[in-house]
């Protein structure tokens, strides 16, 4: 029977579930999707069961003919499921993506004596799990009252696999609620909440075996009873694992419902109010840098969908038809991929997205590309300002859903101006997730295994005439921006 390491992602609209061989080699692969709920404008909740049953249905899947050798974890950051004294939680998990604590975000902001980029080396914003926290505090002490235990999207999942409660120092610093690296939490912070701390989940290295699967979670998944389980990473850290960015050389763009532009670097050297995250690494003792874009994919996939309302049906393969007629340039068009709000470098949360430059001659190719570059220039705004902290990478690399287009990544390169290197697996915080189980329970570095697992299938070079009318189309981008947002 063949051997393997499963990892486990859950992302902002599905699980994705990767076996890989001790060489990096992907014997199987799974998913599943689920819904995100809005129950009002600006939220966005998702359901844990429907979390744990798409996990199983995957696992499931995917462990068929395999003996599985470690699990290792991935999820969205800034999403988190409160719990009762029994672990059910107490309502639906509120994600990433959902915006409700602006206010609360600016009241903390604003608050006298209390400097929270000091405290946890991040700014605050209406994302993170403090500023929702404050407004459960607010809006629901009810739910506030009942909780006992509060775990976050990856470690819901560990949650259920092994019955521990316990998280890693990308999840934990990404809440606003953690010290700069992510090792312990600070009281300060989290007596704004009003949840003890005892109700956090104890902070573990990302390639530390955290628990091992249940009876109960053996039954579910198919996975075997006492198979060990590594804490893992957030989605971010994941991917960059699974990217191998674990040089400072390295930057890596993913191109999921989110776009991400990772890169390692010391943060010492960043600027203040650049946009950017800082992010504990995977790999202990390594910082991360990260640039994003609140609407990457989800950009195409929207307009995908107006177009097939309107009577145009399409399959990817007609997507990349229509937008390879177009010229680069879109003919002028230009696109704001702001529809969820503008993150790195702008933070304008109730920025919106917006096609400039239309008029009754543009088609839908012409649109179909103009979203493409528009994605492709908010990731050279992202790279921009990791440049502007030092960060001079010499290899780019390109993953996740939407660098499947070709056109997509020859667009990349010519909006960067560099070559970018397509990777051979694009579900990356999967493949990260199994590097940190790997690494769990070999005991072995997680850098030295991404090395020499991580693989690279194709370059893409920037054109000359690409990059000439890519950078006036950059141009107008940013003038529009300027217009719309200020300085």
């Amino acid at each position: 029977m063949r051997t393997g390491h499963l990892g486990i992602d859950l992302g902002t609209s599905s699980v994705k579930v990767v076996v890989q061989d001790n060489t990096g080699h992907v014997l199987a692969k799974a998913s599943r999707a689920y819904d995100t709920l809005a129950l009002l404008p600006g939220w966005a909740e998702q359901s844990p069961e429907a979390w744990w049953q798409a996990t199983s249905a995957a696992v499931s899947e995917a462990v068929v003919g395999v003996e599985i050798l470690s699990v290792g974890l991935s999820g969205q950051l800034n999403g988190f499921v409160l719990l009762d004294a029994a672990n059910a939680p107490l309502c639906d998990a509120v994600i990433w993506l959902d915006l409700r604590a602006e206010i609360e975000a600016k009241e903390l902001l604003a608050e006298s004596g209390l400097d929270i980029e000091a405290l946890t080396g991040n700014d605050l914003s209406p994302v993170s799990v403090l500023s929702k926290l404050v407004w459960f505090a607010r809006q629901r002490p009810d739910v506030l009252a009942r909780t006992r235990r509060i775990v976050f999207v990856k470690d819901y999942i560990l949650m259920r696999l092994t019955g521990e409660h316990a998280t890693d120092p990308s999840d934990a610093g990404s809440t606003a609620m953690a010290c700069p690296g992510g090792a312990f939490w600070q009281p300060e912070l989290v007596a704004r909440t009003g949840l003890p701390l005892s109700a956090l989940p104890t902070i573990l290295p990302s390639a530390a075996i955290a628990g091992r699967v249940t009876s109960a979670a053996s039954q579910a998944t198919g996975l075997v009873s006492g198979t060990a389980v590594a804490t893992g990473a957030g989605d971010v850290a994941a991917l960059a694992v699974g990217c191998g960015i674990v040089e400072p050389a390295r930057v890596a763009i993913t191109l999921g419902t989110a776009g991400h532009v990772v890169a390692q670097a010391d943060g010492a050297a960043m600027p203040r109010n650049s946009g950017l995250w800082c992010i504990p690494h995977a790999v202990p003792q390594r910082t991360l840098w990260l640039g994003l874009i609140m609407s990457g994919g989800l950009c195409l996939a929207w307009l995908r969908e107006l177009l097939c309302a309107v009577g145009t049906p399409l399959d990817f393969a007609q997507i990349e038809t229509l937008a390879a007629a177009a010229p680069v340039g879109g003919r002028g068009v230009n696109f704001l991929p702001f529809l969820e709000g503008a993150a790195t470098p702008h933070r304008r949360p109730d920025a919106r997205g917006a096609f400039f430059g239309l008029s009754s001659s543009h088609d839908a190719g012409d649109m179909l590309r103009a979203v493409m570059e528009g994605v492709a220039f908010n990731a050279r705004e992202c790279v921009d300002a990791l440049a502007a902290g030092g960060v001079d990478p010499t290899e780019i690399r390109l993953a996740e859903g939407g660098s499947q287009s070709q056109i997509w990544c020859q667009t990349m390169a010519d909006a960067l101006a560099r070559p970018v290197d397509l990777l051979a697996e694009r579900d990356t915080s999967a493949v990260g997730a199994a590097i940190l189980g790997h690494a769990a329970v070999e005991g072995a570095s997680v850098a030295e295994i991404a090395n020499t697992s991580v693989r690279l299938t194709r370059r893409f070079e920037p054109s000359a005439a690409g990059v000439a009318t890519l950078n006036e189309g950059f141009s107008r981008y940013t003038d529009t921006i300027r217009r719309l947002l200020g300085p």
